[in-house]
């Protein structure tokens, strides 16, 4: 099985407004799957993720949204910072720098539609069975978003199956939440962090890379003390923290994003799921990336960090 196009056709008989899971047994599934789709082994009870971007589409919608294209639009004017090398004259040479430029360029408008952000969890049954499930769906007005859970299953696994709520007992331990890969406090291994971040760097376009590691280098200046880097679905997004200020950057590898401020302690910011993470409440402020992004960084952090004031 690819994909799921008509939710009907595979869903069983339930009652009216049922409410469902999407699903599939751990039993026959290998270690391989159930680490791409983003759970750890020993894929215990209560592990918790948003699924892999590098699933596929229906896994990268899920966590990332999509746009859609107007292409019965009149195009419009759109700018993006990128790398530029050239030469300049030191004295009697020229010596080549690296520079950065606000490059436009026409496109259709586009309507940024948010990921549905579904995560899955480890249950485990009264007689040992254990599962991966989707949260519950109501099958009468949730559908859509049943079928979504369903593709994402069928995405990782190549099956899914559909389950009543009440077959997957409540959880009697605490979710544990597997979206980032945290570093340790105080004293941050710059250079293990600096060396995952270059692996997430490394798949985007050349033009860009010195545009978000110059970004990346900009806030290390200020000292965080706490570094987190996104994994499964959270995938090309880090987190860098000021933990005594409650202070938290979030950044990512996507140009057309913004940095986000969080002004919550990473306890909070880790529970929350994607969605939440971006629209909640907790932002400080939202930097878009133009030229005066490093001076509205600077206004920012500069407020919690005297001895960085300019």
């Amino acid at each position: 099985m690819k994909r799921i196009l008509k939710l009907e056709r595979h869903l069983p008989k339930f009652e009216a407004g049922a409410s469902v899971r999407a699903a599939i047994g751990l039993s026959g599934l290998s270690p391989d799957a159930l680490k791409r789709f983003g759970f750890l082994d020993p894929f215990d009870v209560g592990q918790t993720v948003l699924p892999s971007v590098h699933l596929g589409p229906a896994a990268r919608r899920n966590a990332s949204g999509f746009e859609v294209v107007h292409r019965d639009s009149p195009m419009e004017e759109v700018f993006r910072l990128q790398s530029w090398r050239r030469k300049e004259w030191h004295g009697s040479h020229q010596v080549e720098v690296d520079d950065f430029i606000l490059r436009s360029y026409k496109r259709y408008p586009r309507t940024y539609v948010a990921g549905s952000g579904i995560e899955f969890t480890i249950f485990q049954c009264d007689d040992g069975q254990r599962f991966v499930a989707s949260p519950v769906y109501d099958t009468a007005t949730e559908s859509d978003e049943l079928l979504v859970a369903a593709n994402l299953v069928v995405e990782g696994f190549a099956d899914v199956e559909f389950l009543r709520a009440d077959l997957l007992p409540v959880l009697k331990t605490p979710i544990k939440r597997l979206n980032w890969e945290v570093f340790p406090r105080g004293r941050v291994p710059w250079d293990r962090v600096r060396k995952e971040l270059e692996r997430v760097i490394e798949k985007t376009p050349p033009s860009i890379q010195p545009v978000i590691r110059a970004r990346t280098s900009q806030v290390e200046k200020y000292g965080p003390d706490f570094a987190a880097i996104g994994r499964a679905g959270f995938y090309g997004y880090w987190v860098f923290g000021f933990t005594r200020q409650g202070l938290y950057v979030l950044e990512s590898r996507m140009l057309d994003n913004a940095t986000y401020v969080l002004g919550a302690n990473w306890e909070v910011v880790s529970r929350l799921t994607k969605a939440e993470v971006i629209n909640s409440d907790l932002a400080v402020a939202r930097l878009v990336h133009d030229r005066s992004w490093p001076e509205k960084l600077d206004q920012v952090l500069r407020h919690v960090m005297p001895s960085k004031a300019a």
